[in-house]
């Protein structure tokens, strides 16, 4: 088990697809944390690292941001502290996502290492990132940063399909990471998926296969790949549930996940289908602020609080 990283509780949401969720929660949560923790001081950070196509601060009900990101990847300003902007909660700010930076080909090739020294470095207790769709290694790597994952997902075939493509790229992401000056390992869980001869004689490429044929290989490191599969696992979030069968459709796929992925993944829960979010953000209001008592803003509390109760017994 790896030592607690100092600095803040980073949250990292994610999910493969576009248009689940993932920033109507990340702006929630953002919300929810400080709220609790007032009382006690926290700080709360929410950033959007979107590029090309950020709207974190409008769920956040801020519209016109001043800065963005782009400030920071372009040396415009020294740190992301100089760049994060308030919000309706004087201990909640938040950091823009950029749009100017969508016609560059790679914008993180030269500073994704100082974007996430930044991240760390943020004067904050809680920082909440809301990933971009898909499954970029940069995305995969800013997952891997999290404290606390969250994975999002709709009920919809194609948004479990990419919530499942994004999972495994993590682990291989994950495994080429924890063995990369390791060649000899390297070139066996690449060698995995490379293909030769003919149909019939192609293997079995799920990852349990690949953790199978890879503990037998070099059993040396068998407890270093069960950490990656049993420590810090990301947790399951369903949107737009719209009943019984839905929620069946999620027990399902934590099974899937299970069987191919050996990951075994917990339901943080369900986010029931309900018209006052999608007019929430059409008003410009954030959720948690404009419906205190309604059951979803109970439940991201609840969810809130169940997430530092977790974090602090690990401490």
């Amino acid at each position: 088990m790896h030592d607690p990283r100092p600095g803040p509780v980073i949250v990292a949401i994610g999910g493969g697809k576009g248009g689940v969720g993932k920033s109507f929660l990340a702006a929630n949560l953002a919300l929810a944390l400080a709220q609790r923790g007032a009382t006690i001081g926290r700080r709360v950070a929410a950033v959007d690292l979107d590029f090309g196509g950020s709207n974190l601060n409008l769920f956040l009900g801020e519209s016109f941001p001043e800065r963005e990101l782009a400030d920071f990847l372009d040396d415009r300003a020294e740190n992301l502290d100089a760049i994060s902007q308030p919000t309706q909660l004087d201990n909640l700010r938040y950091v823009a996502g950029s749009f100017d930076l969508i016609t560059a080909v790679d914008p993180l090739r030269d500073r994704k290492l100082d974007l996430v020294r930044a991240l760390v470095g943020l004067k904050a207790d809680y920082v909440v990132l809301d990933l971009p769709a898909g499954s970029a290694p940069a995305t995969l790597d800013f997952f891997f940063l999290g404290d606390i994952k969250l994975v999002v997902t709709n009920p919809e075939a194609t948004a479990f399909h990419n919530a499942y493509g994004f999972l495994k790229n993590y682990l291989l992401r994950r495994l080429l990471t924890e063995f990369r000056d390791r060649k000899e390992i390297m070139s066996f869980i690449l060698d995995h998926y490379r293909t030769s001869g003919t149909v019939a004689e192609v293997r079995d490429r799920t990852i349990t296969s690949l953790v199978e044929n890879l503990r037998a290989e070099f059993p040396a490191v068998r407890p270093e790949v069960t950490g990656i599969l049993q420590e810090n696992t990301p947790l399951l979030v369903l949107n737009r549930s719209r009943g019984r069968r839905d929620r069946q459709f999620l027990t399902r796929f934590r099974s899937v996940l299970e069987e191919n992925l050996g990951l075994v993944c917990q339901a943080l829960g369900v986010i029931p289908e309900n018209r006052r979010v999608a007019q929430a953000v059409r008003d410009g209001e954030p959720f948690l602020l404009a419906h205190p008592r309604h059951k979803i803003s109970k439940q991201l509390i609840s969810w809130t609080d169940q997430l530092t109760d977790q974090r602090s017994s690990r401490r």
